[in-house]
């Protein structure tokens, strides 16, 4: 397994975490996008200063990827669930 895979997996738990605890509650759903652009970018600096990865173009990208893939999914099966409640 790779740090890149690693790097992308934990940012994936943690943006996937704080959306099931906090959407809708802490943040309005318009400042999501936000959310996740922070969450990526404290991803990138934890990524870079740990050494994991020392590219900060590639660590930016890995893990701005994996905070708006995951937060997608999460949205996905939100939207999922609630149209199969209003059936």
């Amino acid at each position: 397994m790779t740090v890149e895979i690693i790097v992308a997996v934990v940012t994936a738990v943690v943006t996937g975490l704080l959306g099931m605890f906090f959407k809708n509650n802490l943040v309005p759903s318009r400042l999501i996008p936000l959310q996740n652009l922070i969450i990526s970018i404290i991803a990138t600096i934890i990524t870079i200063d740990t050494g994991l990865i020392s590219d900060p173009l590639i660590a930016g990208l890995i893990c701005f990827g994996a905070a708006f893939g995951v937060a997608g999914l999460y949205d996905l099966f939100h939207i999922k669930d609630k149209t199969m409640e209003g059936e």
